[in-house]
């Protein structure tokens, strides 16, 4: 009951005469509201490493059957597409063209959890580029019913990493993970899910958002120019 009484305070002082962008500004000064599904990780020295030209190879499954991780089919070809569409937006590096790619990995062994970095490394001699992103997904999870009445909630998680070829290092790794929540879950999940006027988004929306904060964040770490908007960690999904 208090719960319940709380959001209801929280929400008729948000919405009460606020404008949508009154209602991010006020929203991003609320303790708690900060996005922390993104985890990143990167090496004292990226900040010396000079990239410009780099290679996408395509994202794979990563299932872990004791955590009963759901990856619908086709995940890791629009994981994939996602992380190869940021990269070409946001500029600052020449990305492979995605053809060239996949005519290198044809002449590869199939991609697993075990050979990711020795792939991503012939990969990138073959192609001569300055460094390699990579990555895994691991959950992928389509609502279940519609954007205003869902059963269950769209879910995604994937992990990202950029290999140096100078070094063969792995210099950057990135973490994402996020299932949307309803108010009566989360009150502190209120913008996102107000920014979507009350709807519950689909996993594609999830992964854009999730691709985008990342790319950006490996952008900023390498110190490159972006040619559009960046998206920082702490905003939620668009």
């Amino acid at each position: 009951m208090i719960r319940r009484s709380l959001i209801v305070l929280v929400l008729a002082w948000l919405c009460a005469g606020c404008t949508q962008v009154q209602l991010n500004q006020t929203m991003e000064k609320i303790p708690g509201l900060r996005d922390s599904d993104l985890q990143t990780h990167a090496v004292q020295s990226i900040k010396s490493v000079t990239v410009k030209r780099v290679a996408v190879m395509p994202m794979i499954e990563s299932r872990d059957a004791a955590q009963h991780n759901t990856i619908e089919p086709g995940a890791a070809e629009t994981m994939s597409a996602l992380v190869s569409s940021e990269v070409n937006l946001v500029g600052g590096w020449e990305a492979t063209p995605e053809d060239d790619v996949l005519k290198v990995m044809q002449q590869l062994p199939p991609t697993t959890r075990g050979n990711m970095k020795s792939n991503a490394l012939s990969l990138g001699r073959q192609l001569s580029v300055d460094a390699v992103l990579y990555g895994t997904v691991e959950r992928y999870k389509e609502r279940v019913g519609s954007g205003y009445a869902a059963a269950s909630p769209a879910s995604v998680a994937f992990s990202l990493y950029f290999i140096d070829m100078r070094t063969k290092a792995i210099i950057w790794r990135a973490q994402y993970a996020k299932t949307q929540q309803a108010l009566s879950q989360n009150v502190l999940d209120v913008v996102s899910f107000f920014k979507h006027q009350a709807r519950w988004v689909r996993a594609v929306d999830i992964a854009t958002h999730g691709v985008r904060v990342a790319i950006a964040n490996l952008h900023s770490q390498l110190n490159l120019l972006p040619n559009v908007k960046m998206f920082p960690v702490g905003r939620e999904l668009k």
